[in-house]
């Protein structure tokens, strides 16, 4: 992008549909008809829990849209039986890589090791909902066989096996990698000593609906496993909660989990002829037995009434929008589930697709400052020339993302009609991932610290002067330059984020209407138009100012009609499936409309009255804490937080303390009356923040919130 990045680290996408024909060209402003929000279903939900005492934690992710709400949901709790959840999407990714066979035999035993102390423990019979595995210690089972009773029967006795053979570390691994942060998966059942020490499975409501979003998703299974893991969670035999609030006959592919005092339920609800959605009830302390049975169902109701075939919050696509999302839920990879994407793991995926047809040609144009090849991917035979190029700033990924599911539309589907118009009308040149290096790091700039997007006029780096000499041997008509933006950017001066920002860059100070900038600016028009359904109002345009250092303008001042598109941020999505989708639908409409010229009827006022971005954003307001040094007496003061890479796990700062009244975040706590503990004898800007929000100034009282980096967890 053309300025500085950052990303929020608090915490996607169809149906399925033929192909059509291009849609109209764009005559009239961008509607601005669909919203991020699902504030009216969190309300009712919370209306809702107003009348129960008890702990209570929701989530609901709509996958279609990306769009979430959260009640409590950042509150730990203990996970139950919700934590073979992760236990089974382990299994089944490593099925899906090809280093498990599902079929294959392992020993049943009924003694385990503390993870504690190292003692032995032994599950027995009676104590377990599922006794007649019990029958078979000694003998051999199949994985297939465990994963089923873990889930169907909730066998605590299958899930120590399992995890005995997969691992906890890397269970936990994958679980974070899919999202499920606040979810720790340490040991197995019955771990008394393990228990005793603290060391307990543990949840919150958002990160349980990560994992199961990704699961319906298949973000890590292959879509055969990734079926077979929905269908052994929808032949749970518990259905007393979320299933109690559906319609009958619905699919429910659900798990439970149960201890004294606790009583959970997380669900992917798959109502017929309407996409997915997730809904996760956490409950402990009910006021009686039967409280979580009667909440879970209601808020399954609330969801469905807002999210099922006839919701009141489920977008009116127009028939292109609905063709478009279908398509992208065909064919998109199962991959790339976190926001970052080193060059290993991206060729990795990309490459084997490319090998399923001899019709996409691979060209190394150079090599990155350390030496790793450079390639373009040339498919088509057409007279128009489109060049792409994404990630070149190493930590912008999502157009990367969308380029592999645009490739694996176009080889998986060679006599598609639109594929078939597209290799007539144009010739595609995609630099997928100009900066490998920054990606191996998940930082913007290269090994040597050049923004490579600001060196067009130098072409100081290899990286740069390899995408130059793309431009000068092909003379590509098109180019679209693809980045990730600041998630914290508004939508003009609107409370809501830019989730997807255009812009035509101009070809010199004086924005000179030359043939192909005028060109640039009615493609544009034409996106904007098409990609409002997808994020109403939180479409803009990017900042126009002319720079003759970055390459957009560049390659606008060079002849190519060049169109920015900048992703911004969804609403609690933070690795960006929605948008990963919205990029395939710009994508696939910016070739439509290229082929057949259908841009040029565009009226340029759809792209010019799209708002500019705001101001962004903080990250994180911790608000009304005492803060509490070492050796001093506790003051009270605000803190601000702000992630500073594009969906990164790290580099991540506090940005200013004290007086922060009037200070708009993108997430807010309360601390007010609360001690916020920091290590150490001093608390400055530009430190990472890791810290505890205590009861007291006492470092023993009791924990209330805990910071690591901009992620929360509420203890209470």
């Amino acid at each position: 992008m053309r300025r500085l990045s950052f990303t929020l680290l608090l915490c996607a996408c169809t149906h399925q549909a033929p192909a059509s024909s291009t849609a109209p060209s764009a005559t009239t402003r961008p509607p601005q008809a669909f919203t991020s929000s699902l504030t009216p279903l969190e309300t009712a939900i919370r209306e809702r829990l107003a009348r129960e005492t008890g702990d209570y934690g929701i989530a609901v992710i709509d996958i279609e849209t990306g769009r979430s709400l959260g009640v409590n949901d950042r509150m730990v709790f203990h996970a139950a039986s919700t934590m073979k959840v992760p236990v089974l999407l382990e299994l089944y990714r490593r099925a899906s890589e090809g280093t498990i066979a599902l079929d294959g035999r392992i020993p049943v035993r009924s003694t385990f090791r503390s993870i504690a102390d190292t003692s032995h423990y032994t599950l027995s019979a009676s104590d377990d909902s599922e006794s007649a595995l019990y029958d078979m210690v000694g003998q051999q089972a199949t994985l297939r066989d465990l994963a089923r009773r873990m889930t169907v029967r909730s066998s605590n006795l299958a899930t120590n096996i399992l995890i005995e053979h997969l691992g906890a570390p890397t269970i936990q691994t994958t679980t974070e990698r899919v999202g499920g942060f606040g979810m720790r998966v340490l040991r197995g059942v019955e771990d008394t000593p393990a228990f005793r020490a603290g060391l307990n499975n543990v949840t919150t409501a958002r990160g349980l609906a990560n994992v199961l979003a990704s699961i319906a998703r298949c973000d890590v299974l292959a879509r055969a496993q990734c079926d077979e893991v929905v269908n052994v969670l929808a032949a749970q035999e518990f259905n007393e909660m979320i299933p109690s609030g559906l319609p009958a006959g619905t699919r429910v592919a659900h798990k439970t989990g149960t201890i004294t005092g606790i009583q959970h339920d997380a669900a992917i609800v798959l109502p017929a002829g309407a996409p997915p959605f997730v809904v996760v009830v956490l409950t402990r302390n009910p006021a009686d037995s039967l409280a979580p049975e009667r909440v879970a169902g209601d808020v399954a109701r609330l969801a469905w009434q807002a999210l099922g075939p006839d919701g009141t919050l489920r977008p009116h696509w127009n028939a292109r929008t609905t063709e478009l999302l279908a398509l992208h839920n065909r064919v998109r990879n199962s991959a790339f589930p976190a926001p970052t994407l080193p060059y290993d793991e991206y060729w990795a995926t990309l490459t084997p697709i490319l090998q399923r047809s001899a019709s996409v040609q691979r060209e190394e144009i150079g090599k990155s400052s350390s030496g790793k090849p450079l390639y373009l991917l040339r498919w088509g035979s057409g007279p128009t020339k489109v060049l792409l190029w994404s990630q070149m700033h190493g930590d912008e990924t999502t157009a990367s993302r969308a380029l592999t599911d645009l490739f694996n539309y176009i080889i998986a589907n060679p006599t598609d009609p639109r594929v078939q118009r597209w290799s007539q009308q144009v010739s595609l040149l995609v630099v997928p991932m100009l900066n490998p290096d920054g990606a191996d790091g998940h930082r913007r700039r290269s090994t040597f610290g050049i923004d490579i997007n600001r060196d067009a006029r130098n072409l100081a780096t290899p990286e740069g002067r390899a995408l130059k000499a793309v431009q000068e041997k092909y003379q590509p008509q098109f180019g679209f330059n693809l980045h990730d933006q600041n998630p914290r950017s508004r939508a003009g001066t609107s409370d809501g984020t830019a989730a997807i920002s255009l812009l035509a860059p101009p070809p010199d100070a004086k924005s000179t209407e030359t043939p192909s900038f005028t060109r640039a600016k009615q493609l544009a028009a034409f996106l904007a138009v098409q990609l409002a359904p997808l994020v109403g109002n939180h479409l803009t345009q990017y900042d126009g100012t002319y720079n003759a250092r970055a390459f957009g303008d560049g390659m606008s001042a060079w002849g190519v009609s060049a169109v920015l598109i900048e992703t911004g941020s969804w609403d609690k999505d933070e690795s960006k499936h929605y948008l990963r989708a919205t990029n395939f639908v710009a994508l696939v409409t910016a070739l439509d409309a290229i082929g057949d010229g259908s841009y040029a009827g565009s009226n340029v006022a759809a792209y010019t009255s799209l708002p500019e971005n705001g101001r962004s954003y903080n990250d994180l307001w911790i608000r009304g804490a005492s803060i509490v040094l070492s050796g001093m007496q506790p003051v009270r003061a605000d803190i601000t937080i702000d992630a500073q890479a594009v969906g990164g796990p790290t580099a991540t700062q506090i940005v200013d303390i004290g007086d922060l009244t009037g200070t708009v975040s993108r997430d807010t706590i309360d601390a007010t009356g609360l001690f916020l503990h920091a290590s150490g004898r001093e608390i400055l800007p530009g430190q990472f923040p890791e810290f505890n929000v205590r009861r007291t100034a006492d470092p023993v009282s009791e924990l209330v919130w805990e910071i690591r980096g901009a992620r929360a967890l509420r203890y209470k």
